[in-house]
């Protein structure tokens, strides 16, 4: 179902204070969740909000807190979190690197208690479109575990996901984005096809019998184990990516697995950005992203960063498609916290109030 960006936008903002951000936290956290909803990124978008008032009810989000930059040296930061909305503690530490590699052509930023940082290519995205390269690392400081080792069954990573930003400066239309877990799929699909009861793929997941979890529930459950990137097969690949992020979001975080155990997870991220002018002239990078697309793209080919473009040209165009049960979901948290559902999601009015605790299960 497709709906007008604002009207999304104003709910999901209406929902953040309920749950008790400032308006301008509020503003921001939907701006980033209706934006992954806009280009197509719906296991980052507005469903996350029923996940979040759970992590706020056990103390995991604290949603009056506002991150804090500290400058170590002029191309290197840290951001402490303090556990406020991640969309924030993102934005406030790539805003921080840009700022430092425009002076010194390079900068580091650790983030430690980011609680969920959201979508991760928001901050390649914002980084490119500022003409920086971007890299990013994170682990889950300890929680979260739900992937395999290579060669294991057992839950001991995180999905860890990894970004990378190139801007291509005009080039292109959008700019060079990749933005994955280090795990076959992020923990939000294997949520999303829980929710709507979809199979999951065979090659997604594994059980000590070495054959594939049977569904979503089970796995929600706590049978099995997510695989690395890669799968039965190449998955030493994944596995060596996640060991990277999980040691690098130490450094950021001070906490990898095997020395915590906490209930809830906690982003942290190292965020490295570049200014790829220190090496090459703008026209230089252009001539290499017009040379690189020509001889890459097909019929059936596309680059990094494409589909995300194109899925943002079609939200604009004919509205953010929105799931149907994320919209029974957040109906559903708007009843339990005393907000208006809004004239659009009528249809779901009788339903969140007939059963106002579904949500919970996210």
């Amino acid at each position: 179902m497709r709906f007008d960006y604002e009207q999304v936008h104003l709910f999901a903002s209406e929902l953040l204070r309920a749950l008790g951000a400032s308006p301008e936290a509020a503003f921001h956290v939907a701006t980033s969740l209706v934006k992954a909803d806009q280009i197509g990124y719906d296991t980052h978008g507005v469903g996350l909000l029923p996940l979040y008032s759970q992590m706020i009810s056990s103390g995991a989000i604290v949603p009056s807190a506002s991150p804090v930059a500290e400058k170590i040296t002029d191309a290197i930061c840290r951001v402490d979190g303090h556990l406020a909305f991640g969309q924030l503690t993102g934005e406030e530490a790539t805003k921080t690197a840009i700022e430092s590699a425009d002076n010194h052509g390079i900068s580091v930023c650790a983030i430690g208690n980011g609680s969920h940082l959201g979508r991760l290519g928001e901050w390649a995205e914002e980084a490119s479109s500022r003409g920086m390269v971007f890299l990013a690392f994170t682990n889950t400081g300890g929680g979260a575990k739900n992937v395999a080792p290579f060669g294991s069954h057992e839950r001991k990573l995180s999905t860890n996901p990894i970004a990378f930003g190139v801007p291509t400066f005009g080039a292109l239309q959008h700019n060079i984005i990749v933005d994955f877990a280090t795990s076959q799929v992020s923990g939000s699909v294997i949520r999303e096809h829980d929710r709507t009861g979809a199979q999951l793929d065979s090659e997604w997941t594994t059980t000590d019998s070495g054959k594939a979890v049977p569904g979503a529930r089970s796995f929600m459950e706590g049978i099995g184990a997510m695989l690395p990137l890669g799968g039965r097969v190449t998955g030493h690949k994944g596995y060596g990516l996640a060991i990277i992020a999980e040691l690098l979001g130490g450094l950021a975080g001070g906490v990898v697995v095997g020395q915590e155990d906490p209930e809830w997870f906690s982003n942290a991220a190292m965020f490295i950005v570049i200014d790829p002018t220190r090496f090459l002239s703008i026209g230089e990078i252009e001539e290499q992203i017009t040379a690189i697309a020509e001889h890459l793209r097909d019929d059936n080919v596309r680059l990094p960063g494409e589909g995300a473009h194109d899925h943002k040209l079609s939200a604009e165009k004919s509205g953010v498609d929105i799931l149907e049960y994320v919209l029974e979901s957040l109906a559903t948290l708007a009843v339990d916290l005393n907000v208006e559902i809004p004239a659009f999601l009528s249809h779901f009015r009788t339903r969140a109030t007939d059963s106002n605790d579904k949500h919970k299960t996210w």
